[in-house]
């Protein structure tokens, strides 16, 4: 994706948030890099694209956000950690 990534620190993870022009689709695409320490522990995809930037933007935002404030919540031990990606 050809656009600079916004980012971002929320609760010890970086998230950075790329998105782009989809000349295809006629639509933004884009994904969101979460890490730790700085290893990228996930990935998440939009499903489909948005018409604005900020729209694909927002939903990234807040997809990152429930992701980490999810996983700060439950309970983790040696067999429940990240694999490698």
């Amino acid at each position: 994706m050809s656009t600079l990534p916004e980012a971002f620190e929320h609760a010890g993870w970086k998230v950075r948030i790329h998105v782009a022009w989809d000349q295809p689709d006629q639509r933004f695409q884009g994904r969101a890099e979460l890490a730790q320490r700085g290893a990228i522990k996930c990935r998440i995809n939009l499903p489909s694209g948005f018409q604005s930037r900020e729209d694909a933007m927002t939903s990234l935002r807040g997809r990152a956000l429930a992701f980490i404030d999810d996983w700060q919540q439950r309970p983790h031990d040696a067999e429940s950690e990240f694999s490698e990606l």
